[in-house]
């Protein structure tokens, strides 16, 4: 591979007086014309244009419609929350002798008029406060006595006390110890006699 600028010079230098082998011209040429006529009948390059075309509209589409579901939320997940009345005075009001209901407000007409949302409950919207209240994580307990032991097993990095965290160590250890121990019994017993 060192010489290899060499040796092509000398493959071409000896290729330049040979001869070509009989119809190698035609070949050539069939060969040639066959490529322009398979490269016509495929697929003409303005279909690839619609094809791009017509995927970049429906994503434009698709992000369109995912903006505007953003900003105008269904109509479903509008509610009307009520102020919630504590559980003691909806006891009351039962025992109260009962006074003639005022109508209800009409319901507020949404984007199609055969919807109409619905007046809830004070129970509900109770319910509906809490779901959307926001959320914060349980504070963070202290490490148990356990946790602690295994924290310092860990940041001491003592192979020993690490092989008594695998259970299959653990368990090779408590048979040898009871092994042991058979064969000590043994050997009293027999030392008694």
């Amino acid at each position: 591979m060192i010489h290899s600028e060499e040796t092509i010079g000398k493959v071409l230098t000896g290729l330049r007086d040979a001869e070509a082998s009989p119809g190698l011209e035609r070949r050539i040429l069939a060969a040639i014309e066959a490529h322009a006529s398979a490269r016509k009948a495929a697929t003409p390059r303005w279909t690839w244009s619609v094809a791009l075309t017509g995927m970049v509209a429906a994503c434009l589409l698709f992000a369109i419609t995912a903006i505007y579901r953003h900003e105008h939320p269904s109509t479903q997940a509008r509610q009307h929350v009520f102020p919630a009345e504590s559980a003691e005075s909806t006891q009351e009001a039962l025992l109260l002798p009962q006074k003639p209901i005022a109508p209800a407000r009409t319901p507020v007409r949404t984007a199609s008029p055969e919807r109409m949302e619905q007046p809830i409950s004070a129970a509900e919207a109770v319910l509906l406060r809490e779901m959307h209240a926001p959320s914060h994580p349980a504070p963070i307990e202290p490490l148990t006595q356990e946790e602690k032991l295994l924290l310092r097993a860990v940041h001491t990095g003592d192979p020993q006390v690490l092989a008594m965290l695998n259970p299959e160590v653990r368990a090779r250890q408590e048979a040898d110890s009871k092994a042991e121990f058979q064969q000590f019994i043994e050997q009293s017993g027999g030392d008694n006699e």
